[in-house]
């Protein structure tokens, strides 16, 4: 199992990253600092609640599963 305690660091980091540039989607900040080899653009054009939307879609299956 991945250490838990990288979770805060990491978000974190996106925090201050993120407040310097407030106008990027939460997508095209991840794309920015990864930079893939090939685009992205299902990742780097989702708005941010179509993403927390899919977040939450998520969260409803973990918990359904018991992780």
């Amino acid at each position: 199992m991945r250490d838990p305690a990288r979770i805060d660091a990491m978000l974190t980091l996106l925090g201050q990253v993120w407040r310097k540039s407030p106008d990027l989607r939460l997508g095209q900040l991840v794309v920015c600092a990864t930079r893939p080899a090939q685009p992205c653009p299902e990742v780097f054009c989702i708005e941010d609640d179509r993403l927390a939307e899919g977040l939450r879609d998520l969260m409803s299956r973990l918990d359904a599963s018991g992780e």
